[in-house]
């Protein structure tokens, strides 16, 4: 079962996870404070062109500027540009000031910019449309190659803007040619506009902002392999039901709402506790080995730790048993962590070239379910796997975490004497580095000041003598250890306040504090079409096609199968009984046997036929009243237990029509009230034999029709 979990509850943090036999394979977090701007299209201005990068940077109403490289210039950009030397180069054609639309291709991380790029790609349900470049045709890997060839053939007849191209998503599989032009004709609409709206304001401004991320998640993952969509917030669902009667209207069932009125719906679904270990750095394995990730600006390093793991009869084998587990998760674990750029893996050593050249094969398996480009090497002889993993997002803990304010990423912090002993060795170059400062200020947490005040009072007091300067220690309740200052002044000027004014207080932001929840308005605001995807037109069947379909149908088959394998467990049944009840009354045999011989006189057809004989209802009246019982007493005892048996397997079997319901009351009265079940037994055959061949000949008669079609 899959299923695409969608936490909206919060509107500060949208939690979306992706869940595949109760085991969790993806997981997106998009905060307030923290959305997503990949995909947004912008005016902006050149800054700065640097020849030696052969790049530029672009002011794009960010803090930081982003970066456009030259291999990301359009072509339409050119204008007829002409080298100075012997190859063309970014400053031939990029000038300081000029405006130009960009679309962000790599969020910020770390120190680093944006990655901006002028080939703009506008992503839909079915395609990827690239306006200004003709040169990007492309079909998505998944699509299988008996589907590429068709696709092929429809993409030629599809009517497209000048030099642009397409990209085939897997959802574009099997779709008509109608319906790939409706999407077609909505992407150029909104380029369009884009251009248009570009040329009302003066750059940085934003044009269009790419879709949030429920709408995101419904366009790129809800595909006919995805039992279900669940939502937990009414808003957000009647706009994701919304988004996918335009756009997937075939899916429209699958989109469920989820009341948490008595459990959040992680936990209702069982994958809370593995949200909550994607945060940690170790992740331990069955086996009882470790997998510990440590994570830095362009690079992951991932170490496999045997720890408690001793399955296996020697060190080898442990070995590769340990390692083969290893690689199924940390796959798993590059998805749900969104790990991208250069991947080092540590296995543990194994000295069988077998065993290593089968630790590659599974990760290369492991991974291929992965949406990012990967790239796999070889195990070294160090025991080292290289790798890397295309970037599509920030990973989920730089979505929703900070760097530490102690430690500022490092993972440790020095002890209290240390600190100490660092801010004498400052203060003192600070005294040696110029003789025109008249008072030092120190502020540091209480802890370092104390110390400092203590243990080290006597270096303080010589430093003030010798440099003839005061010396101001403040314990800041405030500023948080590690962290401290030294501030420097100058002249004779007296301070108006009194030392302990002097401590700084921090000063948070809104945005610190999770208040601030502004964001820029796009000028284009398009996040699905105007218009409904048209209906697929089901081609119309050949006059074989339709023969074939009526003579093979398999589920008349499978039914009538079904009927008379009832029908022979229900006459077998039947028989049983009327076998005792002949042993035990010979009276009854007798006039059984008379019975049927006069039927038999009456009306020899009545095996053939339901419409050749019309007087069976009076015949059986007759019969029944004709018959007699003079051992009814001592034989009610066993008419009754037969009769109870053959109602409990009247009741295990399936239920009558209606008209055998109507036949059965219409019989008389007198009839009840005799106990004989052999009379009962003898309607039952008849009626059974009776509805078997009439939906016979119904069956029968439908290749009949189909094939005098071609008569006609």
């Amino acid at each position: 079962m899959n299923h695409i979990l969608i936490n909206a509850t919060h509107k500060e943090e949208i939690r979306v996870g992706i869940v595949k036999n109760k085991k969790l394979t993806g997981l997106n977090i998009e905060t307030s404070l923290n959305k997503k701007t990949k995909g947004n299209i912008y005016r902006g201005r050149i800054s700065r062109v640097e020849q030696s990068l052969e790049a530029a940077f672009v002011d794009y109403g960010n803090e930081r500027q982003g970066f456009l490289p030259f291999k990301e210039v359009a072509e339409s950009l050119y204008n007829g540009a002409t080298p100075k030397g012997s190859k063309l180069t970014i400053s031939d054609v990029l000038k300081e000031g000029q405006e130009i639309i960009v679309q962000i291709e790599k969020e910020e991380r770390g120190n680093k910019g944006a990655a901006l790029s002028t080939y703009i790609n506008l992503a839909g349900a079915y395609m990827i449309l690239t306006p200004n470049n003709a040169k990007s045709h492309g079909i998505s890997r998944q699509i299988t190659s008996t589907e590429r060839q068709s696709l092929k053939e429809i993409i030629g007849k599809i009517i497209m803007p000048k030099n642009s191209g397409l990209i085939i998503r897997t959802a574009g599989s099997g779709k008509s040619l109608e319906e790939l032009q409706w999407e077609v004709d909505y992407l150029s609409d909104l380029w369009a506009s884009i251009n248009v709206a570009a040329e009302k304001r003066a750059a940085p401004f934003l044009i269009y902002q790419e879709s949030d991320i429920i709408i995101r998640t419904l366009r790129d993952y809800l595909r006919s392999d995805t039992d279900s969509v669940i939502i937990d917030e009414l808003e957000a669902f009647q706009n994701a039901k919304e988004f996918v009667s335009f756009v997937l209207p075939q899916y429209l069932d699958r989109i469920k709402f989820f009341d948490v009125s008595e459990h959040s719906l992680f936990n209702h679904m069982g994958v809370e506790n593995q949200v909550q270990s994607v945060f940690n750095r170790e992740v331990t394995l069955r086996t009882g080995a470790t997998v510990v990730f440590d994570p830095t600006e362009a690079l992951t390093a991932v170490d496999i730790n045997s720890a408690r793991a001793t399955k296996g009869h020697d060190i080898e084998e442990t070995a590769y048993n340990t390692n083969l587990e290893a690689a199924k998760e940390i796959a798993i674990q590059l998805q749900l962590r969104d790990i991208g750029g250069l991947v080092v893996i540590d296995f543990i050593d194994m000295a069988s070239e077998e065993h290593r050249q089968a630790i590659e094969k599974a990760m290369e398996s492991a991974t291929q379910t992965d949406r990012a480009r990967i790239q796999i090497g070889n195990i070294s002889k160090f025991g080292l796997l290289e790798m890397s993993r295309q970037r599509l997002m920030s990973s989920v803990t730089e979505s929703v975490e900070k760097s530490c304010s102690a430690c500022h990423g490092r993972g440790t912090t020095p002890t209290v004497p240390t600190l100490a002993l660092n801010i004498l060795r400052q203060l003192e170059d600070g005294c040696n580095a110029t003789s025109q400062t008249s008072k030092i200020t120190i502020q540091s947490s209480v802890d370092v000041i104390t110390y400092i005040l203590n243990e080290k009072r006597q270096d303080v007091i010589r430093l003030e003598l010798k440099h003839d300067i005061k010396i101001t220690l403040l314990p800041n309740p405030y500023m948080q250890f590690p962290n401290f200052t030294i501030n420097k002044q100058k002249g004779d000027k007296k301070s108006q306040h009194k030392s302990y004014q002097g401590i700084s207080k921090p000063q948070h932001t809104l945005a610190e504090n999770g208040l601030a929840d502004d964001s820029e308005t796009p000028a284009i605001s398009m996040n699905r079409p105007q218009t409904r995807v048209p209906e697929a037109v089901k081609p119309k069947l050949s006059l074989f096609a339709r023969i074939k379909a009526a003579l093979f149908s398999k589920k008349k088959k499978t039914n009538n199968k079904k009927a008379s394998a009832n029908n022979k467990n229900r006459n077998r049944n039947r028989n049983k009984n009327r076998n005792k009840n002949k042993q035990n009354n010979p009276t009854n045999q007798q006039q059984q046997g008379n019975k049927q011989g006069q039927a038999k006189k009456k009306n020899p057809n009545q095996k053939n036929s339901k419409k050749q004989n019309p007087n069976q209802k009076n015949n059986d009246k007759q019969a029944q009243g004709n018959k007699q019982n003079p051992n009814q007493k001592n034989n009610d005892k066993q008419a009754q237990g037969n009769k109870q048996n053959s109602n409990e397997q009247a009741n295990d079997l399936p239920k009558k029509p209606d008209r055998n319901k109507q036949e059965e009351k219409s019989a008389p009265q007198s009839s009840e009230k005799q106990t004989n079940t052999e009379v009962v037994n003898k309607k039952l055959e008849a009626k059974t034999t009776k509805t078997e061949k009439s939906t016979q000949v119904k069956v029968e008669a439908k290749p009949v029709k189909a094939e005098a079609k071609p008569v006609e």
